[in-house]
Parts: C-alpha cells; structure tokens; sequence
C-alpha cells in the first residue's frame, strides 16, 4: 500500500510498504525536521513502523538481491509514470 508521498524539490514520490501489515507508528517528528530523513534515516529519520502480518514475506526481501530486483520492476511497472 501507498502509505506517504515524499516531495523533494521539483520530485515527488510515492513510499510503498514492502509488507502487508497494520501501521503501528508515524514518526511525527518530520513534521517539524523533516531534513531528519536524510541525516540520519536509520536513526531518528525513520518513517513509520509496521507490525508485519506475515514475517515470511520479509525473507525474500532481505536475503535474494534477484528477489528484490524482480520486487523493484513490478513496483516500477504498477506505479511508475505511464
């Protein structure tokens, strides 16, 4: 699912979660410093967490690289630009 959009400049892009699942936490912090993404994404720059329904769905996606490229290509051909 489409779960925020992201702008940057002339950009704007879509953040998709890679996991079904039930949002549990927005960071409202960006809000107020959204520059927090990109100093410290893994830190206090993060997006939203998500209790995953399935953590099985997670196993391709962080061990394959073929598995998350072929992820990527379908997520670029649903939703890029037409």
């Amino acid at each position: 699912k489409n779960f925020t959009k992201i702008e940057s400049g002339k950009w704007l892009g879509k953040v998709f979660a890679v996991v079904s699942g039930v949002l549990v936490a927005v960071n409202e912090e960006l809000e107020r410093k959204a520059k927090l993404i990109n100093e410290d994404c893994y830190g206090k720059g993060w997006l939203f967490k998500i209790k995953p329904d399935n953590l099985d769905e997670l196993t391709n996606l962080m061990t394959d690289p073929e598995v998350i490229r072929e992820w990527l290509k379908a997520e670029i051909a649903e939703h890029g630009k037409k």
